[in-house]
């Protein structure tokens, strides 16, 4: 009975922890680019659309506010390297990411945070031009703000909300097959996320 009693007031005296699982479905849109050190060709911008995964816990929840830290894993994308209408190569993206945000629960959920992405991103020609191919991970702060709605239960809560992305730095030279892939690499992200809170 004692040992019962005893493992009861340890448990009380964790807090219970709230968290969320969710998916993303996004869009991501680079920008146009141009190889001059190893290409004559000005590639449009590439723009996948994707999904992935996040999980996230809060560490502070302040009723109104509530920090929470996240991780996410973005399935691969591919987009279509073209020039002029022209498809010359595809390109490769996906991402793992960790960070943290602040979440408001006002009549409109309101979350605003900052994430490190690494980015795996990898291009190749689909013809005999002399570029042939090039990959390359690169490390990368991002900003993301989300808008959205709940629906509170008592058990979960569903919800989903309308999220924006912008990395804080950019690569925009092009000496090398390597470099190439990281200036291809997104400049917005914009997606639907939903899932449940508990």
């Amino acid at each position: 009975m004692r040992k019962r009693i005893l493992l009861v007031s340890v448990l009380a005296a964790f807090p219970v922890m709230a968290g969320e699982l969710g998916l993303l479905l996004d869009k991501q849109f680079g920008q146009a680019q141009t190889a001059s050190a190893f290409d004559t060709h000005k590639y449009d911008a590439v723009s996948p659309t994707g999904l992935g995964v996040r999980y996230g816990f809060d560490v502070l929840d302040l009723k109104v506010a509530a920090l929470q830290l996240n991780a996410t894993w973005h399935n691969k994308t591919t987009g279509d390297l073209t020039a002029n209408g022209t498809k010359l190569g595809e390109l490769d993206n996906q991402y793992w990411a960790a960070g943290a945000m602040v979440n408001w629960k006002l009549l409109v959920n309101v979350g605003a945070g900052v994430e490190y992405r690494t980015e795996k991103l990898t291009w190749r020609s689909t013809n005999a031009l002399p570029m042939g191919n090039g990959d390359t991970t690169q490390g990368r702060a991002w900003a993301r703000v989300n808008v959205g709605f709940s629906i509170p239960t008592p058990v979960v809560s569903p919800f989903f909300a309308l999220e924006v992305a912008a990395p804080l730095s950019k690569s925009s030279i092009a000496n090398t097959p390597k470099d190439f892939a990281d200036t291809l690499a997104p400049q917005v992200q914009i997606g639907v996320y939903g899932g449940i809170r508990f």
